[in-house]
């Protein structure tokens, strides 16, 4: 790793794709969050991950339709060749390049812009 710097590189390519997964988000005015720690690149569409487990009721009400949503995403970017862990997460490495990360995107766009 230190020779091929790959956690650097593998960095960029998440900083890369978050930034292009934001501008399409923007684009199309959706309500969806996308943001990366180095190489793990996180797509909230459902705010699953964002349920307040403190109030039990909400939770029962919202739990449901924001995982059907999950895994409706999951299949969608599925159909487009990507595979995301849990619909929501996508990890990028020394061999993403530019090219790869903007041929996802132009996939990630055709799944989102279904969504606007």
């Amino acid at each position: 790793m230190e020779k091929t710097n790959a956690p650097v590189i593998a960095g960029r390519a998440g900083d890369r794709l978050a930034k292009g997964l934001q501008t399409i988000i923007e684009k199309y005015d959706l309500p969806f969050v996308a943001y990366n720690q180095g190489s793990i690149v996180h797509l909230e569409t459902s705010g699953v991950m964002l349920l307040d487990l403190r109030n039990p009721f909400r939770l029962l009400k919202e739990l449901k339709p924001r995982k059907h949503m999950m895994e409706e995403m999951g299949a969608a970017y599925t159909s487009q060749g990507l595979i995301t862990l849990a619909g929501s997460r996508m990890y990028t490495s020394m061999a993403d390049t530019d090219e790869v990360i903007d041929d996802a995107l132009n996939k990630f766009e055709t799944v989102l812009a279904a969504c606007a």
